[in-house]
């Protein structure tokens, strides 16, 4: 028990200063130039975007003259940038706090490999269209927020999605990864219930939902299911995941009003050891529901709220 409330104090006093100005500006340009050349490359992005669209089964011009939106795109807009290379009409790039360093933008696209890009994304756009929109974001070198709202990406941070979207225009993709995990309890269903009144009539979205204690993710990844539900505060599930499990999020999913709900993939953690003591307000089936450990949801609108839109 010392030792649990110990954690808690040097989370808060850690919080402190995190919440820092100078700290953030630091912390955020540091992070995100090393972000730009490694995870949130650009081919990399455009890899995942692909295994994610060939698992929902969507495949040529998906996203041609769509309009997209992306939830938590973070410090580089990555993803967002994808969307832009796949013909995206227009893309909705958010975030509940303004993360985005335009200055490492460059650095994530002239730091990938383009054939991989090429490659990864031709099944869903003619290559040729593609390659001259690399091109052009190769030859912008500063990618500022004027610049990409050219390209037709807007950028809107900080917003919160549980009490409003970011325009009233319907939406034609919904996208997100690792980011619902962070989303407050409380606010996961308003949020959901909000994308889902927004969705064009052959609209889907698309969530990759990480599960496990972002703490410490690959040492120890269910360490936070030893804390009580009155000591894990809204800023604790923000920054170390909100502790919901796969069971819970199928039942979430499939309480949304005219959403029909998909789970196309899990992978579970079976290599780490679970806490001897799992405290009361984890909900949770068995131990299998506890490992899992990533999920993958596509949401579509039912055929009677096609009917409807």
């Amino acid at each position: 028990m010392k030792n649990l409330v110990k954690s808690l104090l040097d989370e808060r006093i850690k919080s402190t200063i995190r919440s820092s100005e100078v700290y953030q500006s630091l912390y955020n340009k540091m992070h995100s130039s090393k972000l730009a050349v490694a995870g949130k490359r650009l081919d990399i992005c455009a890899n995942e975007i692909a295994i994610y669209l060939l698992q929902a089964g969507k495949e040529k011009y998906v996203l041609r003259d769509k309009i997209c939106l992306e939830i938590g795109s973070g410090w580089l807009l990555t993803h967002s940038l994808v969307f832009y290379l796949l013909g995206a009409k227009k893309v909705y790039a958010t975030d509940v706090d303004p993360l985005l360093q335009p200055e490492n933008i460059f650095k994530a696209v002239s730091k990938s490999v383009s054939w991989s890009i090429l490659d990864s994304l031709c099944t869903f756009e003619d290559r040729d269209i593609i390659r001259f929109r690399l091109n052009k974001l190769l030859s912008l070198k500063n990618l500022s927020v004027e610049v990409l709202q050219d390209l037709g990406i807007e950028y809107s941070a900080p917003i919160d999605l549980s009490q409003k979207m970011p325009s009233e225009e319907k939406l034609d993709f919904i996208f997100s990864k690792s980011v619902l995990e962070h989303v407050p309890v409380k606010d996961v269903v308003p949020l959901l219930e909000n994308l889902v009144s927004s969705l064009s009539e052959d609209g889907f979205m698309f969530h990759l939902i990480h599960l496990v204690d972002h703490k410490n993710s690959n040492e120890k990844p269910f360490d936070f299911f030893i804390y009580q539900e009155e000591a894990y505060s809204r800023e604790l599930q923000s920054r170390w995941g909100n502790r919901i499990r796969r069971s819970q999020w199928q039942q979430i999913f499939s309480n949304l009003k005219n959403l029909d709900s998909k789970f196309l993939f899990e992978w579970s953690c079976n290599d780490r050891e679970l806490p001897e003591k799992i405290d009361s307000s984890i909900q949770y089936t068995d131990e299998e529901d506890l490992r899992i450990s990533h999920i993958g949801v596509l949401g579509e609108l039912t055929p009677l709220a096609k009917v409807k839109s």
